[in-house]
């Protein structure tokens, strides 16, 4: 299932630096990839979650790529709401219990990234 340079998906290597983010739906997993149209695998969410090291579980069906993060932002109408905004232009709201744990991963992101 998991490849050194990325995940399998039916048979196909997707590189995980390829992957924007995931999106769980039920019992599959939708993979959305830079200037792709995303993938559908049977596999769960969570089965990517543990592969995929580093990527920032935003709510319970998204998991994002740190590194196609744009910014996060509360909007100024709800400001408790908290919206990640991608490279690509999607923007994924993050669940109220979770968005401690994703400023701190981003951040903690951002430090690696400046080192």
């Amino acid at each position: 299932m998991e490849n050194i340079n990325g995940i399998s998906v039916n048979g196909q290597v997707i590189s995980k630096e390829s992957i924007v983010w995931l999106e769980g739906d039920l019992n599959y997993t939708r993979i959305h990839q830079c200037d792709q149209p995303a993938k559908l695998s049977s596999y769960t969410l969570k089965t990517y979650e543990q592969q995929l090291n580093g990527f920032i579980r935003v709510r319970k069906n998204a998991i994002v790529n740190p590194v196609y993060i744009e910014k996060m932002h509360a909007t100024a109408d709800r400001p408790r709401r908290l919206l990640v905004i991608l490279t690509n232009g999607d923007q994924i709201e993050v669940a109220r219990r979770r968005q401690p744990f994703a400023r701190r991963q981003l951040r903690g992101y951002q430090q690696l990234k400046k080192a």
